[in-house]
């Protein structure tokens, strides 16, 4: 006889289904690679906590020594920062691959609540936030045991690791339940507004501190710490002092690489306790993350229509919208008045058209059905563009990233619609990869064109060399991780992160559009070029190996 009560039988059922559905997925083995080579960057002091301090011209980074303590930090803090800024792509696909198999509805059919369902899914997505840790804490762990300095305590390691990085996950979870659960959010502009969401949330919160010391930071912002920066700041703050009695730099803990031409001085710490407010801080996060998966029992309806997306034109729906434009009964019935007497044209030439018919109707599948927003965005971009009343650093960061809406169902859509069967068994299954791919670079082209065409009038070939590598780069890699994830996900955060370091923030090295006017004449295009041909080339191989 069963005990307990049914609810969170159900509840633990989901979760159980839903978790072991996660951990059988292979592409969970590519994350967990990725996580693991974050712990060996750790211990090698590639990723690390430091402050940074300017005198006489000379800038100091303080950094740690790999100690066990101090490599806990780290390791943790990088597992907070990663899961807060792309553990939302990770835990995303659970609703999404319930509608996409039909088990959505199925589960709709069983006495099981949308509240029992979405509480089912948190605790999933908390044990699959779990095995990402401990693969991040074990691999700090291991590697330790070759770079690091002093006796290797797991305690230290692994503690800081979950401490820190948990509760990040737990709100995530959250936040990815209700973001898939609302309509307009479970797709690329959920995706977008979420990575934007979070990388605001990290970068204001520790300018606006300014140089004050730990002690001196107000409690509020410190209950505000996601990633635990304040934290850190309070717990290696007075070692800092201890080799650098002359610091007056900043009281937050930097995290990251550093600068290449800073001198580094090591301090050394062995471990402190954690300060009382932290402990709230991270419970406050786990119960909102539970807050959160709660409030998307609101908008989230398992038998609503609205779950199949509208595909239909923007002319298409502005024609269902105005009644003069609609088409009336009597025209429709006039059309098929007579059913029985309907023939249908034989088809004689399969190749009706050619490849530039497939190539129209790719562009129409890949630019329609968007909301009217992106439209008029995409007006002003080229109005901005063709008249140049921007700079072109603001107008090529635009229209690079505008395009993600439309480039990020490439190698998706035939899976999503089912029809990868049907092309991989034509007389021509490598027709619609190109057809898709020409369509992309089309896109591409025409924002990045309204962009840089000043440009490259002004600089020559250097300036177009600068234009084709981006369009090569930008739909190649766009396919290439389509097919090869199975899922937008993974193009829109790389693609995220490279426009926001890249276009956005002026470095050159990542400045596949051109904003940055450093790149024309230089090797970064060519490279870029390269990278999108040879992501051509991966898409081509996977269709291979579909054949």
């Amino acid at each position: 006889m069963r005990s307990g009560n049914p609810s969170t039988r159900r509840v633990s059922h989901v979760a159980r289904a839903d978790f072991l559905q996660r951990i059988r997925s292979r592409r969970l083995l590519a994350v967990l690679a990725v996580i693991a080579y974050l712990g060996y960057l750790v211990n090698v002091g590639t990723v690390e906590i430091f402050y940074q301090d300017s005198s006489n011209e000379q800038l100091y980074q303080y950094a740690g020594e790999p100690t066990s303590a101090y490599i806990g930090l780290t390791a943790g803090v990088t597992g907070a920062a990663i899961l807060f800024l792309a553990g939302y792509y990770v835990l995303s696909g659970s609703l999404e691959r319930d509608r996409a198999t039909g088990v959505e509805r199925l589960v709709g059919s069983t006495s099981t609540t949308a509240r029992e369902l979405l509480l089912g899914k948190w605790c999933s997505h908390v044990g699959l936030v779990v095995v990402l840790l401990g693969t991040l804490g074990t691999a700090a762990l291991l590697n330790h045991l070759v770079h690091g300095t002093g006796s290797t305590d797991p305690f230290w390691i692994l503690g800081p690791v979950f401490l820190l990085g948990l509760p990040v996950g737990c709100l995530v979870a959250g936040v990815t339940l209700l973001f898939q659960s609302t309509h307009r959010l479970r797709g690329t502009l959920g995706n977008v507004v979420y990575f934007f969401a979070a990388l605001m949330l990290i970068v204001a919160a520790v300018p606006a501190m300014g140089d004050q010391s730990p002690a001196e930071i107000p409690l509020w912002a410190r209950m505000t710490d996601t990633i635990g920066l304040f934290a850190l700041g309070d717990l290696t703050y007075d070692a800092v002092l201890e080799v650098g009695p002359g610091y007056d730099g900043p009281g937050v803990a930097n995290f990251g690489a550093g600068s290449a031409g800073a001198e580094i001085v090591r301090f050394h710490w062995t471990g402190d306790s954690w300060p009382l407010w932290f402990y709230a801080n991270r419970l406050g996060l786990v119960l909102l993350g539970i807050a959160i998966a709660l409030a998307a029992t609101l908008p989230y309806d398992r038998f609503s229509a609205s779950n199949v997306s509208d595909s239909r034109g923007l002319f298409d729906r502005f024609g269902s919208a105005v009644p003069f434009l609609r088409s009336t009964p009597a025209e429709v019935n006039a059309a098929g008045e007579n059913p029985d007497e309907t023939t249908l044209t034989p088809v004689t030439d399969r190749s009706a058209g050619g490849f530039g018919r497939l190539v129209r109707q790719e562009l129409r599948l890949l630019v329609r059905g968007q909301p009217w927003w992106w439209y008029v965005g995409a007006l002003l971009i080229g109005f901005v563009g063709l008249t140049g009343s921007a700079p072109t650093e603001a107008i090529a960061s635009a229209a690079a990233v505008w395009p993600i809406f439309l480039l990020s169902s490439m190698g998706v859509r035939t899976l999503r619609r089912r029809m990868t069967p049907f092309i991989v068994s034509s007389r021509h299954p490598y027709g619609q990869l190109l057809a898709e791919w020409t369509a992309g670079t089309i896109v591409t082209a025409a924002f990045l064109g309204v962009a840089l065409w000043s440009a490259v009038l002004d600089t020559g070939t250097g300036g177009l060399v600068v234009l084709l590598g981006g369009i090569l780069f930008v739909p190649s890699l766009a396919q290439a991780m389509g097919f090869w994830s199975r899922t937008r996900r993974l193009f829109e955060v790389t693609f995220l992160l490279c426009w926001y370091v890249g276009p956005l923030n002026q470095v050159p090295a990542l400045d596949f559009a051109g904003a940055t006017g450093e790149t024309t004449g230089t090797v970064t295009p060519l490279l870029f070029g390269a990278v999108g041909l040879l992501a051509f080339l991966a898409a081509f191989g996977y269709r291979h190996r579909q054949t």
